[in-house]
């Protein structure tokens, strides 16, 4: 007898934590989307997008890929510090899960963080971010 699992895997984040630094993104608010991918095909999709083109484009890769691509849109003050717990995000299976930030600069501005265990900590910075994990307080 075959069983069918579900495929991906469930996320080990205690939730995401954010910094930005007082002169983030040339002292402008950071919009950042949480991207939630579902299978190959949308991680295929996105996964090579800069920030600018996922911007430009995910009302349209949503209607695309409606059940397999799911972004959580937040928008971050210079200064501003806030945290996600991981009940934002549900208990779904992912294939990836990726962070992009709309920076004034140019550059990729994405990271993959779907591996990541513990309490994500997404630091922005004048031109860039960083995504590293941390363990769980």
């Amino acid at each position: 007898m075959d069983f069918v699992s579900p495929k991906g895997n469930k996320l080990a984040w205690s939730g995401i934590s954010i910094r930005a630094a007082s002169d983030a993104n040339l002292n402008s608010p950071v919009a950042l989307d949480i991207v939630m991918l579902k299978d190959e095909a949308s991680l295929n999709m996105v996964s090579g997008l800069s920030a600018a083109k996922w911007f430009a484009t995910r009302a349209e890769l949503a209607k695309t890929f409606p059940q397999s691509l799911t972004y959580r849109s937040i928008e971050v003050t210079p200064g501003q510090t806030l945290r996600l717990p991981a009940s934002e995000f549900g208990s779904v299976r992912v294939t990836a899960a990726m962070i992009f930030a709309d920076y004034l600069t140019p550059g990729e501005h994405r990271v993959r963080v779907d591996q990541m265990q513990g309490d994500v900590l997404v630091q922005l910075g004048a031109q860039a971010f960083t995504v590293v994990p941390q363990a769980a307080n």
